[in-house]
């Protein structure tokens, strides 16, 4: 794992924001790599703050030390708030699970998290703060805003547009040379032939709006 968000290494490990299911996902994938970890973080109910059953320990989001380098585990929306929230006085590493595979001549901003069995093509820019789940292909060329999701079994060809904070769902295939807009979601399964518009769901093969103005949670 390699921090490029700035700030100096933590002797006691990474932090993980959140404690719920994917939190416990983070933990497995950071530890199967020989990451070490510092603990967990809370933000919404300081009574949660306990240890783990890991036996790590849960701090609270004030007790954050300063420099602390986190990795968030939670959907969109609150991804942001907590991102927000710790900004000032935290780090955002870069990590990618040794079993996947990333092709030279891109980028992966602070703060992603690539997961099991990864392909990340040559040329591919990976934004701030996205989460590539298990599995996932990404072609050449293409762009992945911040806070993107990345379902497991996604499949993005080449030199497509990938706007930040959309969602795309498991297993969902995307032509080559498409736009998916800002805050776009992606239903699992689907077949994108067409470009998806900001906040709108499309759904199906091939895949059609079902929705409009939508925000992923």
């Amino acid at each position: 794992m390699s921090d490029r968000g700035g700030g100096s290494t933590q002797a006691d490990g990474t932090y993980i924001l959140g404690t719920g299911v994917l939190a416990d996902e983070f933990l497995a994938l950071l530890r199967h790599a020989g990451t070490p970890v510092a603990g967990f973080v809370e933000n919404l109910d300081r009574g949660r703050t306990r240890t783990h059953a890991s036996g790590l320990p849960i701090i609270w989001v004030d007790d954050l030390p300063a420099g602390a380098q986190c990795l968030c585990a939670l959907s969109t929306t609150h991804r942001i708030r907590f991102i927000d929230q710790v900004r000032s006085r935290a780090s955002f590493p870069t990590f990618v699970h040794p079993s996947s595979v990333v092709l030279p001549f891109g980028t992966i901003g602070p703060g992603t998290l690539v997961s099991t069995g990864v392909l990340v093509a040559s040329h591919v820019t990976l934004g701030s703060h996205v989460f590539v789940n298990r599995g996932a292909r990404i072609g050449h060329h293409t762009r992945i805003g911040d806070y993107v999701t990345l379902q497991p079994g996604v499949n993005v060809a080449g030199e497509v547009q990938v706007g930040s904070r959309a969602y795309i769902g498991l297993g969902a295939i995307v032509r080559e040379r498409l736009t998916i807009g800002e805050g776009a979601i992606v239903a699992a399964g689907a077949l994108v032939t067409h470009d998806v518009p900001a906040h709108s769901m499309v759904a199906g093969s091939p895949a059609r709006v079902k929705r409009r103005d939508v925000e992923p949670k």
